[in-house]
């Protein structure tokens, strides 16, 4: 058990005594429910990146009307044009490669090594769209519904106390479980 006390300059400290006594695979177990947590407070914001930062690009050319090559948005004709988020997420194709197309400017041949400055201009001389028959699926993959930084503190919050209560409860389980079954 985890217990805390003051020591002479008021700061807190932890007695890990029985953390340190627990047997080998109850820390194992521990180590577990850590590595849990990381991993749901890592997808949570993982979540909120994508949806939020990311989606806001999909929901701009869905409510624009941006369905096929002849209504196409220009990127330097967005506010997303400086985004440097949905830049690399579009240069790096796989974010956004179900539901985005684009429709390269006059001029560019992809059979030709460019200059970073050279890709960052023709990028932003791209005109991108979502297909129709892609809209549906666009708008669920990245709508704003049922993702919000409230959500995802809330359901970060509910996790910690989870995890904290499992932290606490594991060695009083092995304990038992070592009394009763000799483990």
């Amino acid at each position: 058990m985890l217990y805390f006390y003051a020591n002479r300059g008021g700061m807190m400290q932890a007695d890990l005594t029985e953390v340190k006594n627990l047997p080998e695979y109850a820390k194992n177990v521990q180590i577990i429910i850590i590595c849990m947590f990381i991993g749901v407070v890592a997808a949570a914001l993982i979540s909120l990146y994508h949806k939020l930062v990311l989606g806001s690009f999909i929901r701009f050319l869905l409510d624009s009307g941006a369905v096929d090559e002849e209504t196409a948005i220009l990127l330097n004709s967005t506010k997303y044009d400086k985004n440097v988020f949905v830049r690399s997420a579009i240069k790096n194709g796989r974010t956004y490669a179900g539901v985005l197309r684009s429709v390269p400017p006059e001029g560019a041949d992809s059979g030709v090594k460019l200059t970073r400055k050279r890709q960052n201009e023709l990028l932003s001389a791209t005109s991108f769209y979502i297909p129709a028959e892609l809209s549906f699926r666009a708008d669920n993959i990245f709508s704003k519904r049922g993702t919000s930084i409230g959500s995802a503190v809330f359901g970060i919050l509910l996790f910690v106390l989870v995890a904290a209560v499992c932290l606490l409860i594991v060695p009083q389980i092995v304990s038992m479980m070592e009394t009763l079954f000799g483990i």
